[in-house]
């Protein structure tokens, strides 16, 4: 108790010498507070983005590659299996271990089709579950409903319909149709199909109760896509579920990078207060040397003024850890957003770990000091006296 008040009232008479290295602890500890709470909110959103946005995982048709062979030549591969799954054999999803998991099921269907002498690629959705899927999309008009279509504006253009006309499709057999809607450009296939109905689409296509594909959104951003894939393919008969992570990983990977690169930046501000606090503390002992041998002359020990000095760098980085969490988290909430678009929130779970980096730092940075004081002779300070 004795040396915490003596380092104490130490700390406070040198408060010029004191506030320097807090400056330099807190500056370089809200360098990396802030780059950690950015970068997690960033990830953060990344995930919730592609959560909001399409499919986690894509079920189609099971299909076996045969090669072909010649002789010894190989003359290419043929893909065989059935072309579509029963739309009912979707209701299985359901029974697998992470059922609780999935948010959307939405199955498709597609096919050729011909209207006015044009042939066009037609894609049957249920339309509830792809609104779901695909919130982001814009459409002059309404999703469509049973006898209705929705245009993509490519293929809306070169046919020169719009929402209310009504056409005729044929394939085998025809049927009349309202344009319920016209797609906005995408930049995608979808802007050149015309989206119907599921069940209409099965009818057009004489296809009842199958479906091509079906596409399917986890409800979470941590979710086991590739273990739920695994299970909705034991699950479901003849099918093949690919979990879809590589746009995501990609980004992921590119957040990774750039953080790697802020990270060793605010590394090198951690030695640079780290040699700061050295050279603060050295000042200081040099200042205290006739204190530090009257101690030692009346009986102090190695250890006690050992103590004394890393007591004073663990105080000072105690306090300059919680001044920079502080300041790097406001930090972060002020620039965040603008760096990567994303709401920056307090990661509290984070000071405990800053503040003890930054006693370490310190406390590391007292041992030359702390070298120092026990090199200084007490006989030589008493006679200096």
């Amino acid at each position: 108790m004795a040396m915490f008040t003596i380092t104490v009232k130490d700390l406070t008479r040198r408060k010029g010498k004191l506030l320097l290295a807090l400056l330099s602890v807190a500056i370089a500890v809200s360098a990396f507070a802030a780059i950690t709470t950015i970068f997690s909110a960033a990830e953060d959103g990344l995930w919730d983005e592609a959560s909001k946005y399409g499919a986690n995982i894509i079920i189609k048709p099971k299909t076996e590659q045969v090669s072909l062979l010649a002789g010894s030549t190989t003359l290419g591969t043929l893909s065989t299996g059935d072309n579509y799954i029963n739309e009912s054999d979707l209701e299985f999803i359901q029974t697998i271990e992470n059922k609780a998991n999935i948010a959307v099921v939405a199955p498709k269907l597609y096919g050729i089709i011909e209207i006015n002498t044009t042939k066009a690629v037609l894609l049957g959705i249920n339309s509830t579950q792809e609104s779901r899927l695909k919130p982001w999309w814009k459409i002059d008009g309404e999703w469509p409903g049973e006898g209705e279509v929705l245009l993509g504006t490519d293929i809306a253009e070169n046919l020169q319909l719009k929402a209310g006309d009504v056409f005729m499709a044929n394939n085998g057999h025809s049927r009349n149709f309202t344009v319920s809607g016209v797609l906005d450009g995408t930049g995608a296939a979808e802007d050149a199909f015309i989206i119907m109905n599921l069940h209409d689409a099965q009818d057009v296509l004489e296809r009842p109760g199958l479906i091509s594909t079906a596409e399917v959104r986890a409800l979470c951003n941590d979710c086991p896509v590739d273990e739920m894939s695994r299970q909705i393919e034991g699950a479901v008969p003849g099918v093949e579920a690919r979990a879809i992570s590589q746009i995501v990983m990609g980004e992921m990977a590119m957040i990774a990078k750039t953080k790697s690169s802020a990270m060793a930046v605010a590394l090198v501000t951690l030695l640079v207060s780290a040699m700061t606090v050295a050279s603060t503390m050295l000042a200081a002992i040099n200042d205290k040397t006739k204190e530090i041998g009257i101690m030692r002359a009346v009986g102090a020990s190695d250890g006690q003024i050992t103590f004394m000095v890393m007591l004073e760098g663990t105080i000072i980085g105690f306090i300059g850890g919680v001044i920079g969490f502080a300041g790097g988290t406001l930090a972060a909430m002020l620039f965040g957003p603008m760096l990567f678009d994303s709401v920056v929130h307090p990661l509290y779970g984070l000071l405990p770990q800053v503040i003890v980096v930054s006693m370490l730092i310190c406390m590391a940075a007292a041992y030359l000091p702390a070298r120092r004081a026990l090199d200084i002779d007490p006989v030589e300070v008493l006679r200096d006296v």
